[in-house]
């Protein structure tokens, strides 16, 4: 089970609102209309991806999205060590949506296989994750003191499928490399009993979200994991009955015995070859 493979996983909207304050509180005007733009672009983005978009809302993605971008590059340009600026680039190559041809292929028993171009509306504005990881990994370097930025950056090289990259820089987190507040440590312990579960390992999972709820029991976030865990724990086990009960009830009866190759037929003419050799 992937990270995504967690209810909607670390979809990471979250994590451009985690910072978004201390962006609009250190930045001027010009940044902050960046990042409106951007959660514009997210939210219809989203919406997008469950329902069809009208033509006026994909051509509204798409500024969005063009402008954001240009506009986000020429900021980190212009202020290379400003933090806020390389986290707003970042979160627009990585999370920010656009629309895109993509091929879908499918296949009729008459005609064969056939490839058709389809409009649809995806996340990433660039091709592959590999910039907008490095700008995120940027500002970790630009702020090292700011545990949100490292916990978003780890987050999002979990969104990538960089899982145990994830989770080395985590549990290094954990153990205060960086130095965490106790709402950031419990975000972490969140975040690795996500990456455990992603690796299927549901029993280190539970422990990580324990650790997490052991500085806030009232966490709704880690609460929401656990039940989770419940359920899916709770199905691996029903699973995991069914698979065995077939091969005990063999066991049962003896491996000589092949108890589905006799149809009703044969055991009835069997019965009648024995009551004539009994009573003759």
């Amino acid at each position: 089970m992937k990270i995504g493979r967690w209810t909607a996983g670390l979809l990471l909207l979250s994590m451009c609102v985690c910072c978004a304050g201390e962006i609009a509180a250190e930045k001027p005007p010009p940044l902050q209309q960046e990042m409106s733009d951007f959660y514009r672009n997210a939210a219809l983005g989203v919406a997008l991806t469950m329902r069809a978009g009208s033509p006026a809302e994909l051509e509204e993605l798409q500024k969005l999205a063009d402008q954001g971008l240009k506009a986000a590059r020429e900021i980190a340009t212009k202020n290379p060590d400003s933090p806020e600026a390389h986290y707003l680039l970042g979160s627009w190559l990585l999370y920010g949506y656009r629309v895109a041809k993509v091929q879908r292929i499918s296949y009729d028993p008459e005609t064969g296989e056939s490839v058709e171009l389809t409009t649809q509306v995806v996340q990433g504005t660039a091709d592959g994750p590999d910039e907008g990881l490095a700008e995120l990994k940027r500002v970790t370097e630009l702020a090292p003191t700011k545990g949100d930025y490292f916990l978003d950056y780890a987050a999002a090289l979990a969104d990538c499928d960089r899982l145990l990259e994830a989770q080395a820089l985590l549990k290094s987190a954990w153990a205060g490399q960086p130095a965490l507040a106790q709402q950031g440590k419990m975000r972490a312990g969140v975040l690795l009993g996500d990456i455990s579960a992603a690796l299927d390992d549901l029993s280190d999972a539970r422990q990580w979200i324990y650790r997490a709820l052991s500085l806030d029991p009232a966490a709704a976030e880690a609460v929401a994991r656990l039940r989770w865990l419940d359920a899916a724990q709770a199905e691996e086990a029903a699973q995991a009955l069914l698979e065995e009960t077939p091969e005990e009830s063999f066991e049962e009866y003896g491996e000589e015995e092949d108890w589905g190759q006799y149809s009703p037929e044969e055991e009835i003419q069997g019965e009648e070859e024995l009551y004539w050799e009994e009573n003759q």
